[in-house]
């Protein structure tokens, strides 16, 4: 038995003629966590749906436990123990949490599906995980952290050799992250080979052994975890150095643009009173399920809540449609479901919150392919055209394709909802800057992450949420820092 139990060598991929994986070679240990970094686009994801069996690669060989695995499908791969989750959840909402985890590996009692032994193995992996929840829940019910650490279940319950995780901690909490961090030692020790691809530098040293970095298609290189630091690894990946140092906003002004009294909205936002002003960038920090985004969902009136919203001091209608027209946007988390339409092009979803100015009074499709082409070369969007298919793009990508729709529209207030959620380094200065030129040009911010070095970053104040309050709203100083925030949020 050898001391790697995957290999995959010289794996080249092409898509319409253009090179997306060049002479890819990547070896996975028994019990080792090895981390897959690498910008948006870099080729990550491709190289795990050849490995899950999603797509089929032009040359190359894997290698499973000795074997040599030919003419991979989907089947095959999980048959043979290679498990993935990916960054974008993969469930049906109105089955039930343990209808989700058994798809397609359903227990029976002769002509009939077993579903108490069902639903008694999937809160067993349930408890493993942490997740205090009725098996018997639709999936569509929960939180999108909830469903996050449900796919964990769902690998978990397929006795897997090999376990992918594509960005696994993106919508989880601290506690959750350590409950994950956990899961993975265990594995480990069982002799499982982990595949952890994620853009927090900071976490892959806690549980990574070593790391392969991919930029443009190619491997940049492989080394263990201990001899580098962040500094070395962001450079591998994006050729160049990034800061993380705090950004002076001199656009910052103290004109009120929004003004928001006693938001209440059910028992997710409570009393909530804050004040927007003109060319801030304003944070919002908290843990998942704080309610953060239900104040941004009740300020765009797509929840009906009680109390006052007043933009340049008249009150904002609660219709979102409205809210848009007015200047008032929002640039939902859930790209996947809420921020782009992704069987249509990418012409098509930037056009389409902008049709009062680009139909006039017919659309024009050669205006809007042009439109969109200058906002796929201004955000560096890696796209063959704009007539590609939203779903064909990388989640990186996927998400700059949303800033772009909402960047036409020139609003006056933009509410970024997790905008760097699965964004490698390069890629979120790149979308950090365009923040900083919103504000340049007048317009005003409100950030939700749950990331506190972005936090800190970028935001002139930050407002902390606990259980559906805002519990302070601190100024960004020389002396704040990530557990001053954390206290308030806890």
């Amino acid at each position: 038995m050898s001391e790697n139990i995957l290999e995959m060598k010289h794996i080249c991929k092409s898509f319409f003629g253009n090179q997306v994986l060049n002479d890819i070679s990547f070896e996975l240990k028994r019990g080792e966590a090895h981390v897959l970094l690498g910008e948006n686009g870099a080729g990550k994801s491709t190289l795990i749906k050849i490995l899950s069996g999603a797509y089929a690669c032009d040359s190359g060989e894997i290698i499973l436990d000795d074997q040599e695995m030919g003419g991979m499908t989907p089947v095959k791969s999980i048959q043979a123990g290679i498990s993935v989750i990916y960054q974008e959840l993969n469930m049906v909402p109105d089955m039930t949490i343990y209808e989700n985890v058994f798809i397609g590996k359903e227990f029976s009692k002769g002509v009939v599906f077993d579903r108490k032994r069902q639903i008694e193995e999937t809160k067993k992996y349930l408890d493993i995980i942490g997740l205090n929840v009725d098996p018997r829940v639709p999936v569509r019910e929960l939180s999108i952290a909830q469903q996050q650490m449900v796919e964990i279940a769902k690998a978990i319950s397929n006795n897997a050799k090999v376990l992918v995780l594509d960005e696994p901690t993106a919508s989880i909490t601290s506690k959750e992250v350590e409950i994950l961090f956990g899961i993975i030692r265990d594995l480990k020790a069982k002799g499982l080979g982990i595949i952890y691809i994620s853009h927090r530098l900071s976490e892959l040293f806690e549980i990574g052994d070593r790391v392969s970095v991919l930029r443009d298609g190619s491997l940049i290189g492989t080394k263990y975890l201990s001899e580098v630091d962040e500094a070395e690894l962001t450079r591998m990946m994006v050729g160049r150095d990034v800061s993380f140092d705090k950004v002076h906003n001199p656009s910052c002004t103290d004109e009120v643009v929004l003004d928001v009294q006693h938001l209440n909205y059910r028992t997710q936002v409570k009393n909530v009173s804050f004040q927007l002003h003109k060319g801030e960038i304003l944070g919002f920090s908290g843990l998942v399920g704080a309610g953060r985004t239900e104040v941004a969902k009740c300020i765009i009136g797509d929840y009906r809540h009680t109390g006052e919203v007043l933009y340049h001091g008249k009150p904002l209608p609660s219709d979102i449609c409205k809210t848009a027209k007015m200047g008032v946007v929002y640039l939902s988390e859930d790209r996947k479901d809420e921020g782009l339409v992704l069987m249509h092009s990418l012409s098509d979803n930037i056009a389409l919150p902008n049709l009062d100015k680009l139909a006039q009074p017919l659309m024009n499709r050669v205006r809007n392919e042009k439109i969109s082409s200058e906002y796929i070369q201004k955000l560096r969007i890696k796209a063959y055209s704009a007539r590609m298919e939203a779903n064909s793009l990388s989640g990186g990508n996927q998400q700059k394709v949303v800033i772009s729709k909402w960047l036409y529209s020139d609003a006056d207030i933009y509410i970024f909802d997790e905008p760097t959620r699965g964004i490698d380094v390069g890629a979120r200065d790149e979308i950090y800057e365009i923040m900083l030129e919103l504000t340049r040009q007048g317009a005003s911010i409100i950030m939700i992450s749950s990331d506190l070095v972005e936090i800190i970053k970028m935001c002139d104040r930050i407002a902390v949420m606990k259980e559906g309050e805002i519990s302070v709203i601190l100024k960004n100083d020389d002396i704040i820092t990530q557990e001053k925030i954390l206290s308030y949020a806890f």
